[in-house]
């Protein structure tokens, strides 16, 4: 299964889930590969695999790549990253279709049971070849202005490429105190039939996996992101 956790600007916390979410699934005994579409690299550094041969730019120019393993374990869980390059925005004349087809072609969904991609936030040749690649599309915003009218945005030009995937809105990052303006039902209102609603807290937990991916969760917070961790999964996370 694909996924992809999107937004068409930058600080919405998608790199920070895309993390949570690869080493939930890693640590619940499914392979999972990801890969990092954003030439920021940020989830590169993350997992300690920047500046490397094997990469996107690679991938996304029809090349032959070999993931690298983050992390493996006895229990049947594999996490591998094909990580980003600094120059990937370079590739603006690729075909959207380019990831879907090298997936396929290096026969990557009968290695992994989730493959998830983490595209920059814009609206360009990586961006279209995450979103015509999935199954699943996450688009998740903060309780701004500013990250619901990107959220509204972004929807429509979804609709307007005709997407078979599952699409599911997800207010990020969540604290009422936060939200004076009561952004959290405008989200509800204007995307009924998309939204999870059921956000994703605020928590330094999350932030922590971001300078130190082996941080464990407590599993009391954990149990609060298990509704995000289902609906991009669209329930097959509870498959194993």
């Amino acid at each position: 299964m694909k996924i992809t956790i999107t937004n068409g600007k930058g600080g919405t916390g998608k790199t920070t889930l895309n993390i949570f979410l690869a080493l939930w699934l890693y640590q619940h005994g499914f392979k999972v590969l990801l890969i990092d579409l954003d030439p920021n690299c940020s989830l590169s550094e993350v997992m300690g695999k920047v500046l490397l041969d094997q990469n996107s730019k690679l991938l996304l120019t029809g090349r032959e790549v070999k993931p690298y393993t983050v992390k493996e374990d006895n229990n049947g869980g594999k996490l591998d990253l094909i990580p980003s390059d600094l120059d990937l925005d370079m590739l603006s004349n690729i075909t959207d279709m380019q990831l879907k087809i090298q997936i396929k072609k290096l026969d990557f969904e009968n290695q992994y049971d989730f493959i998830l991609i983490d595209p920059p936030g814009t609206w360009n040749a990586q961006t279209r070849n995450a979103i015509f690649s999935s199954d699943s599309i996450a688009i998740v915003g903060k309780c701004s202005p500013l990250d619901f009218v990107a959220t509204s945005n972004y929807i429509q030009k979804l609709s307007d490429c005709c997407l078979d995937s599952d699409v599911t809105v997800i207010c990020n990052s969540y604290n009422a105190a936060s939200d004076p303006d009561n952004i959290l039902e405008r989200y509800k209102e204007n995307f009924a039939d998309f939204f999870l609603p059921y956000p994703v807290p605020k928590m330094n937990s999350l932030k922590r996996l971001m300078s130190n991916p082996d941080y464990h969760i407590r599993s009391d917070l954990e149990e609060r992101l298990l509704p995000f961790v289902k609906a991009v999964t669209l329930g097959k996370c509870e498959e194993k």
